[in-house]
């Protein structure tokens, strides 16, 4: 049986091989991370919409759903939903903002800020877990390679072109 030759080039192979080990890289990670989070009923953008809070700079002020989704580490578009699903579950809670009575505030209540303090440590330890193959030097390195290729290195539009790329 003959051996097709490959119609990709040598840089496109690297480019489609990397791009498959972060797929694969971040479901595998994804799933751990709420494998651990639904061990307190909370799914993993729920624990982060927690970890945005609790760690906010004045977490019982609260802050504003823009705030929130900036944190976020997927889209957006779900944040109000997401936020609704925390206060119907009593982790967190919606303030009138005494700055602009217009509009509201997000803070955990004490039964989130609870909740994060029992998942931020296993958290921890998993994450620590997950690169234990890699040195801190080949760490450091993997996350300025990973910040470089999401957003470029300042001289050019890395936003633009990967928008361009998705077809927005």
């Amino acid at each position: 049986m003959a051996t097709r030759k490959s119609t990709e080039s040598p840089a496109d192979q690297l480019a489609r091989g990397a791009h498959v080990n972060v797929i694969v890289a971040a479901n595998r990670f994804s799933e751990g991370m709420e494998r651990i989070c639904r061990e307190e009923n909370v799914s993993q953008a729920q624990y982060v919409a927690l970890w945005v809070l609790c760690l906010a700079d004045d977490p019982r002020a609260g802050l504003p759903i823009g705030a929130i989704a900036d944190g976020l580490l997927t889209r957006a578009s779900d944040t109000t939903r997401l936020v609704d699903r925390l206060e119907a579950s009593g982790l967190a809670e919606r303030v009138r903002n005494p700055a602009d009575r217009r509009s509201v505030l997000v803070r955990a209540t004490p039964a989130g800020r609870a909740v994060f303090a029992r998942l931020a440590p296993k958290l921890r330890a998993y994450h620590r877990a997950q690169w234990a193959n890699l040195s801190a030097a080949e760490l450091e390195t993997l996350n300025a390679l990973l910040r470089r290729a999401l957003w470029g290195d300042g001289t050019g539009d890395q936003a633009a072109v990967l928008a361009a790329g998705a077809g927005r």
